[in-house]
């Protein structure tokens, strides 16, 4: 007799669950953890400063499980007022065929219809928590914690999947295709890069492999470049042409490039040496040159 029961066939999130006593998967996690591990995963998330709401699967005792014939991936959305595109990320991914996905929402208590809108779909999400956080990546750090899978997926609100993405999957690590969606609309197609130029596509079409590692939060902006690089594995690149990430790129990212790219040459130098940083600022300066030389062409 299987371990695992279905919840709701509707969702990639509700298919593949084990109702089970907190205190044994807890026992499994402890089995499971290395000394090298950054941490220690966990089932919910301390309560913290300025919780406003609790919830999903886990709460009702209700969990995931990998193996190796179907890995967990564990999808992360990261989201503060986020009323506006949120339910469009939560559908693309409880809409997935793979059924072993399981979903954590950290919300940094917003103060718009965000609640509201996790609640409405709490029954296909594992879990999600409503806290003050330190930013962006303390509250990545948060979801890595809570991440039950072999196999991460950080999708903020805004981004999705168009497609059947997971199910493309062929290999972990391993970089997903992408496409931009500008704030006037404009959708054009992301190409994968080197890595000693930058994260060599979005953070969002990037499935890691959970090596058990936080964010360095010194870094604002860039520290998922940073933590890229320290994740060792082939990120080979899925081929699908009718499945792919939608990049929302009007984040704070896009807000804030002039200390992104200093962060980035900080992150490069690190890495790769300053003759590298030299080579990025000369590429950044080309491709710069190109624009306005064509600029002037069509004018």
């Amino acid at each position: 007799m299987s371990e695992f029961i279905e919840l709701d066939s509707r969702y990639s999130t509700t298919r593949r669950v084990r109702k089970i006593a907190p205190e044994v998967v807890e026992a499994e996690l402890k089995a499971a953890h290395k000394p090298e591990d950054q941490f220690k995963t966990i089932l919910f998330q301390p309560e913290g400063e300025g919780r406003t709401g609790e919830g999903g699967l886990r709460t009702k005792g209700y969990f995931k499980k990998s193996s190796k014939e179907k890995p967990l991936i564990t999808v992360i959305t990261v989201v503060f007022n986020g009323e506006k595109h949120l339910e469009e990320t939560i559908l693309s991914v409880i809409n997935q065929t793979y059924d072993n996905v399981e979903y954590i929402i950290i919300d940094g208590s917003s103060t718009d219809r965000t609640l509201d809108i996790i609640e409405k779909y709490e029954h296909a999400i594992d879990y999600w928590v409503s806290e003050q956080d330190n930013g962006i990546y303390d509250a990545m750090n948060k979801s890595c914690r809570l991440s039950h899978g072999n196999a991460l997926s950080f999708l903020n609100s805004g981004d999705r999947y168009i497609g059947d993405v997971l199910s493309a999957i062929k290999s972990i690590p391993c970089l997903l295709p992408c496409k931009v969606q500008e704030a006037d609309g404009r959708v054009w197609r992301k190409l994968a890069t080197s890595p000693k130029q930058g994260l060599p596509t979005t953070h969002q079409a990037i499935i890691f492999q959970n090596q058990k590692i936080l964010y360095n939060t010194a870094y604002k902006i860039s520290a998922d470049y940073d933590f890229f690089l320290r994740h060792h594995g082939d990120f080979s690149l899925t081929k699908t042409d009718e499945a792919y990430v939608l990049y929302d790129n009007s984040g704070f990212s896009t807000q804030n490039k002039l200390i992104r790219n200093i962060e980035i040459l900080v992150i490069i130098a690190r890495y790769f040496g300053a003759l590298r940083v030299v080579k990025f600022l000369m590429i950044k300066a080309n491709k710069k040159l190109r624009l306005l030389q064509r600029w002037h062409t069509s004018t």
